[in-house]
């Protein structure tokens, strides 16, 4: 009886489970597109490398500021997670204000009609300490949608995050695939 009711159990959460992935529907990306990074990583200048080397008009600011959306004609923000120490002490900042930064973007960017993006593409390396778990649980608990490669999404971590929270999802291969994905 007990196995019978854990089964049901199981059921009924993976079906709620696949109905969230299935209802979040990705929205369409349109360039051009503002990137920036939380955490001073260089994910922000792989993304705005692979934008370019695909034909698609990016521009990378790492300290992109909300009172700095004012006059761009940007439709989609891109913010990298994932922390640099070294970034951040080169910059001047830390991850409480890294993280500062960003969600006062992300919610200008919004109010703006921009689609905000929360992307992960530097692999499993930069997911490896508390700096870059704050900055992940920040960019994505206040993106629209989340891009990750497949490398930091190896186990699973993004793709259940995306379920829990009704998240499109867009996985790429490599650093190198995002450029075409986002045309």
């Amino acid at each position: 009886m007990k196995k019978n009711a854990t089964a049901l159990f199981c059921l009924c959460l993976a079906a709620l489970l696949f109905a969230g992935m299935a209802s979040a529907e990705a929205p369409k990306l349109e360039g051009p597109y503002l990137v920036t990074t939380c955490g001073q990583s260089p994910g922000a200048v792989m993304l705005r490398m692979s934008a370019l080397q695909a034909g698609v008009q990016a521009e990378h600011d790492n300290a992109l500021s909300a009172p700095a959306l004012a006059g761009k004609k940007a439709k989609t923000l891109i913010v990298t997670a994932g922390t640099s120490m070294k970034g951040m002490g080169a910059a001047g900042t830390n991850v409480n204000k890294e993280i500062e930064r960003c969600i006062a973007l992300m919610e200008a960017a919004r109010s703006a009609g921009m689609t905000v993006v929360g992307a992960h593409i530097e692999g499993m390396a930069r997911r490896t300490d508390s700096s870059d778990e704050a900055s992940i649980e920040a960019v994505m608990g206040a993106a629209d949608i989340i891009l990750v490669v497949e490398d930091s999404d190896s186990d699973g971590f993004f793709t259940r995050y995306a379920g829990e929270h009704g998240k499109p999802i867009v996985k790429v291969k490599d650093a190198l695939a995002i450029g075409n994905a986002l045309k």
